[in-house]
């Protein structure tokens, strides 16, 4: 694995780790149920696809490959998919959840990553 793979996934995770878990608290926080359901439902869908498009764009621009970028959004999804997971263990939900979360990341991340070096990788029609 390549240095920019491994870079943008570990940086891009850890920023996904902190916002998962803060929409995590958000969500499952009595004390937050003031918070309207609809854009914290979006919130939790289009973050992660935005934080790790970039993982899979820079990774793929950095490679010039597709697989780099998936495999960066791999581990950034992972990341964010185990603190999402451990933030709902947190608020007294079962374990299964950091499985659960482990995986829809690691596929997740997988699509969404190769999607972003796609991109990435296009070139100009002239």
């Amino acid at each position: 694995m390549n240095s920019v793979v491994l870079t943008e996934g570990l940086r891009e995770g850890a920023i996904l780790a902190v916002l998962a878990a803060a929409l995590g608290v958000a969500g499952l926080s009595p004390s937050l149920t003031w918070i309207p359901e609809v854009p914290l439902l979006a919130a939790f869908v289009l973050v992660p696809v935005v934080i790790i498009g970039v993982a899979g764009y820079r990774a793929g621009k950095g490679e010039g490959r597709i697989t780099s970028g998936a495999m960066a959004g791999v581990i950034a999804g992972t990341i964010g998919g185990c603190a999402g997971g451990l933030t709902y263990v947190a608020f007294g939900k079962p374990p299964l959840n950091v499985v659960l979360g482990v995986a829809a990341g690691v596929l997740g991340g997988a699509i969404v990553g190769a999607v972003g070096a796609r991109l990435s990788t296009r070139r100009e029609r002239t």
